[in-house]
């Protein structure tokens, strides 16, 4: 295994601390959660290490809500049978603590896409009224759970 890979067990394992932080919060049952991120982590650290000053970071930071519908910087996705559900959490020591949800939306239509990038995954995801939204699954290297989110989904 590399660096930042999750064996199969600590995946199972925390897929179940995902699910039972959500499920209290949500009538149907959860199909699948994980956690996911505004874009542009790169960019702000890029702009943190060259000293280049709060204006930029705030601006990459702000680009990459709009991105992701305003979305806090962290959050969990959880996919029930009727609809997509947002969750602003904290990732605490003995596992994630959903806070309070923060966007829900019906999935009917929406399409999901990946691109992988260097360190991530890109995530698209795109509504029949042409609304579009993009995160990145969080974290550098694998994230199963986020990869359940995407493949429930339907992301090609």
């Amino acid at each position: 295994m590399g660096r930042f890979d999750i064996s199969p067990e600590i995946a199972e394992e925390w897929r179940g601390k995902f699910r039972e932080t959500v499920q209290p919060m949500l009538d149907d049952e959860v199909l699948a959660v994980g956690p996911f991120r505004t874009t542009g982590s790169g960019t702000k650290y890029g702009i943190s290490k060259l000293q280049v000053g709060a204006l930029a970071y705030g601006a990459a930071h702000l680009m990459g809500k709009k991105k992701a519908g305003g979305l806090p910087g962290q959050f969990l996705l959880a996919v029930t049978p009727s609809g997509l559900h947002a969750f602003k959490y904290k990732q605490k020591r003995g596992g994630p603590e959903a806070k309070e949800e923060v966007a829900a939306w019906d999935h009917e239509g929406l399409k999901a896409g990946t691109k992988r990038l260097q360190t991530t995954t890109r995530v698209t995801l795109e509504w029949p009224d042409g609304d579009k939204m993009v995160v990145g699954q969080d974290g550098m290297g694998d994230n199963p759970w986020a990869d359940d989110v995407v493949r429930e989904l339907g992301a090609a």
